[in-house]
């Protein structure tokens, strides 16, 4: 089988860890190797195995593997000199060496780490598939969205920056005393930017990698689950199915619950009109907590039945384009998109699309050089751009 990489996301306290486990679990007992690992900084997979897992690959059963990322291992590992002059920045603005240690740490590390603890995985090829357990939606939307944005200041300003800091740093020494970035930060920040490009290669691989959204039948979850599968469609990852988790079993007759699951049955309704042609996959609410290998792999034969947990469940692409009548068309899908709150610009060779408070810049296909926007509309959930040659 080929390598693969699933990601889970969803509201906090959907049971997305658990979901993750589970899948990792069913992998693992069709005999594919498989580690599951977490982004999100409160780990929660000890909890979910009911056991220790540490920050290298732990064998928690056979074929499975858990790991839960220590920032502070992969700062001394990924983020040496970058820590280093940050420290030394922190200090010299009177900061103590402590709190400066804490400041040098910036949000999001523990996420960006996973990454790199990803591509690490994937040059070696240890592992048959590798399950992630992302931290809650909004987080993972930053955390996908990173490549992207690390790759306009790189190609942008990076270079820019780091020849002018060449010309004027032996003047700036005799004139201040002010820590400034070396070559070493410089070469630093510059492999870490390759790493990510290389692993935005990779997650937006249909073949490879696909993201499988963890939802409860409540309408607040369900709103935040339509706002994030725009987001990614708009970045263009692979969504390949939906998971509902947490539905009343029918065995639960008590008079408490009919109004309950009245409710869940009419929002499990919206949540198929609303992610068709997505598979819609289920668990229930289980008379249990969902902890240890063998819970897990209950959830997980439920989720799946009879479907291959490592399959990819859905490959259709929200970005075409294509030539027509001397034009050239682009159409972008945009699930659940609005269009009173959608706004599209050019600037040079970037398209900007903007979306609530998501903003992407995408750099136009070479074929489309010397080409003006022509056209701009939103049809069936789809926006659609034509591009032609000035008159």
């Amino acid at each position: 089988m080929a390598f693969r990489v699933i990601l889970f996301t969803g509201k906090g306290g959907v049971g997305k860890t658990s979901a993750a486990a589970a899948t990792a679990v069913r992998c693992s007992e069709n005999a594919l190797k498989t580690l599951v690992m977490s982004t999100d900084a409160a780990h929660s997979l000890s909890d979910s195995f009911d056991q220790d897992i540490g920050y290298a690959p732990t064998e928690v059963a056979t074929h499975l593997y858990a790991q839960e990322i220590d920032v502070n291992q992969e700062i001394r590992k990924n983020w040496g000199p970058i820590n280093d002059f940050l420290q030394s920045f922190l200090q010299y603005q009177g900061f103590k060496n402590v709190v400066a240690e804490e400041l040098a740490v910036l949000p999001g590390m523990e996420e960006i780490f996973s990454l790199l603890e990803l591509h690490a995985h994937v040059i070696e090829r240890q592992f048959d598939v590798v399950v992630i357990d992302c931290a809650p939606t909004a987080d993972t939307a930053r955390l996908l969205a990173f490549p992207d944005i690390a790759r306009w200041y790189m190609e942008k300003i990076f270079s820019i920056e780091r020849l002018i800091m060449k010309a004027v740093r032996p003047v700036a020494k005799h004139l201040v005393d002010v820590p400034l970035p070396q070559d070493e930060f410089y070469a630093s920040v510059e492999k870490l930017y390759e790493k990510m490009r290389a692993i935005k290669e990779l997650l937006v691989d249909r073949e490879v990698t696909s993201i499988r959204m963890v939802v409860n039948a409540e309408k607040m979850v369900i709103k935040e689950a339509q706002r994030a599968y725009t987001f990614l469609s708009l970045f263009d990852f692979s969504i390949d199915g939906v998971i509902v988790n947490r539905l009343l079993p029918d065995t639960v007759t008590d008079v408490y619950y009919e109004r309950w699951k009245q409710l869940q049955k009419e929002h499990l309704t919206l949540i198929h009109e609303c992610f068709q042609p997505l598979p819609i996959l289920s668990s229930r609410l289980w008379e249990s907590e969902v902890t240890g290998t063998s819970m897990l792999s209950r959830m997980g034969r439920e989720i799946y039945q009879d479907r291959n947990p490592a399959d990819i469940f859905y490959k259709d692409r929200p970005m075409v384009i294509e030539e027509k009548d001397g034009q050239r068309l682009m159409r972008i899908s945009l699930p659940f998109a609005e269009k009173k709150e959608l706004e599209t610009w050019i600037r040079g060779d970037e398209l900007s699309i903007s979306y609530k408070n998501f903003k992407r810049n995408i750099i136009l296909p070479r074929s489309f050089v010397g080409l003006e926007l022509a056209k701009a509309a939103f049809v069936d959930q789809t926006l659609e751009l034509t591009f032609q040659k000035p008159d």
